[in-house]
């Protein structure tokens, strides 16, 4: 028999076509459907921005309260000197804001003691409500008003400051406070004479949130910073007992949550404390790097929600810590929506940083600035 093999030729390039085109119209209704049900991403809209992005920085930091006995607050000159050129217009802390403090205090049926959170914050406020016979709102409403001002004169930043001690933002009370000569710093104008001495303190505490945070502001002539803080969201917290009993029965983790890895053990930045001057900057450096952000919360969160073990305990106090850096994240967006494209700080816990620039990067309009680059750099008039 014999078979005709040529006639057939032709048909194969009309199969090839035919399996072509229904490979584009295939892939085409797959686009067209991708894109239909594409998921909505707020922060795919920054292309499309009149101004430039709003630039934050968070600067993580291991509590200075808890450093070395030998710390001196003198050797932070080179970050600040950093920070100055930065030159941010809002500076925030972990600090609660004041709004937070007093609604604690409100809710303290519901929430528990506010004072366990901010003690001395709640019993100077209420102290200076009394004097000044305002609530919190209403000293802030005045604070925030004579803040707007050009050029405070010394009396003007005297009552300044009793107002946002008022307000249960002490850490603001503490900028005037810088901003006045030592002359200046007297009980007159809303300052009782032991709110002399309380600001004083405030003015030299060894805290990222004075040493760091108001002394910037001050340095670079802003009138008050910002509380971004929360712990509202403890009312989510796992019971206490519950968690450490979770904890203990799952092997390994305290060694994660004190960082008693081979992976920490190799950085020696990790164990320092701040003993001596030269230790600040790879300290910090190190707290501010991928790398420890990629350990850390895995060694302190992840670990909890690997854990078959702790169970629902676990997933229950991740979710109040995701809770507690959302809430952060929100502060950071409402204090700089007034200043589109300018710059912002953030002075917080390095172990916060991560979720908290995590969480930035879906905003709209902003864009995380990077700390180890401001580290890295030597601006004029900067020592290393």
């Amino acid at each position: 028999m014999k078979f005709y093999t040529k006639p057939i030729i032709p048909y194969r390039k009309a199969i090839l076509q035919l399996c072509l085109f229904a490979f584009l119209m295939f892939t085409s209704i797959e686009f067209v459907y991708a894109q239909e049900n594409k998921l909505f991403n707020p922060a795919a809209a920054k292309p499309q921005l009149g101004l430039p992005q709003t630039k934050v920085m968070v600067l993580g930091i291991s509590h200075l309260d808890a450093a070395s006995g030998k710390f001196q607050v003198a050797w932070l000159e080179p970050l600040l000197c950093r920070l100055r050129a930065y030159n941010p217009q809002v500076i925030l802390t972990e600090a609660l804001p004041g709004e937070q403090v007093m609604g604690l205090d409100a809710y303290a049926a519901y929430h528990g003691d506010a004072g366990k959170y901010a003690g001395p914050t709640l019993e100077m406020a209420k102290t200076a409500q009394t004097e000044l016979c305002m609530s919190a709102a209403q000293a802030l409403v005045k604070a925030d008003s004579l803040a707007q001002k050009k050029e405070l004169n010394p009396i003007q930043r005297r009552y300044l400051a009793a107002l946002f001690v008022a307000a249960a933002e002490p850490f603001s009370a503490t900028v005037q406070w810088m901003r006045l000569g030592t002359a200046d710093r007297i009980a007159q104008d809303g300052i009782s004479p032991s709110l002399v001495k309380r600001l004083n303190r405030f003015a030299e505490l060894r805290s990222e949130l004075s040493s760091i945070a108001a002394r910037l502001a001050a340095d670079i002539r802003l009138e008050r910073v910002y509380g971004a803080g929360d712990h509202a969201s403890d009312v989510v917290l796992p019971d206490h007992t519950d968690m450490q009993n979770a904890v203990n029965a799952e092997p390994g983790l305290k060694d994660l949550f004190n960082h008693n890895t081979a992976a920490f053990h190799a950085m020696p930045e990790d164990t320092m404390k701040l003993g001596s001057a030269s230790q600040v900057m790879p300290v910090l450096k190190w707290k501010n790097s991928s790398r420890f952000a990629e350990l850390d919360a895995d060694a302190q969160w992840f670990s909890m929600l690997r854990s078959v073990r702790m169970g629902r305990v676990g997933r229950q106090r991740v979710a109040a810590w995701e809770a507690q850096n959302l809430q952060m994240a929100v502060a950071i967006r409402e204090a700089t929506a007034p200043i589109a494209g300018g710059r912002a700080l953030l002075v917080v816990g390095a172990a916060h940083k991560p979720f908290i620039e995590a969480y930035l990067r879906m905003f709209t309009d902003i864009e995380v600035v990077s700390v180890p680059d401001l580290l890295d750099s030597v601006p004029a008039g900067c020592s290393y």
